[in-house]
C-alpha cells in the first residue's frame, strides 16, 4: 500500500507584482531607496528543476533583507529566467516583492511607495491563494 505525504503550506505574506524593464540590481537600488530597506543579492537563487530535457533548469535571482528591529522579511525576486517564468500565470510581471511582516501595514502602503519609482511601469497586489504555481515561492 502506498502512502502519499501531503504538506500544506501557509502563504502568510503579501506579494506585489512589478512590471519594470530595468536590470534587477537597479530596481533593487530604487526599492531600497524608496522603502528604506537594505536588500542585497543572496548567494542562492530559486532554482526550478524540470524533469524533461525539453527545458533547461532555471535560476531566479533573489534579493533579501530582514529587519532586525521587527523581524520583517523582504524579498525581491525576478520572475523570468531565459524563457521560463517562476510564476507563469503572472508572466506580465517582471519581478515580485514578497513581504513577510507581523506589522499591519496594508499592501496599499507598499504599492503607493513603489509607484513613485519613475521606471516602474505598473505594480499590483497578487492574491497568492489563487496562483497555481504558488509553491515556487517557498524557499
Amino acid at each position: 500500500m502506498k502512502h502519499l505525504l501531503e504538506e500544506k503550506y501557509e502563504f502568510d505574506f503579501n506579494l506585489l507584482g512589478i512590471c519594470c524593464h530595468e536590470k534587477d540590481y537597479r530596481l533593487c537600488w530604487a526599492v531600497n531607496s524608496t522603502l528604506g530597506l537594505n536588500l542585497s543579492k543572496t548567494k542562492d537563487d530559486i532554482e526550478l528543476v524540470f524533469s524533461s530535457n525539453s527545458k533547461p533548469n532555471a535560476n531566479f535571482p533573489v534579493f533579501s533583507f530582514t529587519n532586525s528591529a521587527n523581524s520583517d522579511e523582504y524579498y525581491l525576486i525576478k520572475n523570468k529566467c531565459n524563457s521560463t517564468w517562476l510564476i507563469p500565470e503572472e508572466s506580465h510581471f517582471d519581478f515580485f516583492l514578497l513581504i513577510k511582516s507581523d506589522e499591519k501595514k496594508s499592501y496599499n502602503f507598499y504599492l503607493n511607495k513603489l509607484k513613485t519609482i519613475p521606471f516602474i511601469l505598473t505594480t499590483n497586489y497578487v492574491i497568492v491563494e489563487q496562483l497555481k504555481s504558488k509553491e515556487n515561492l517557498i524557499f
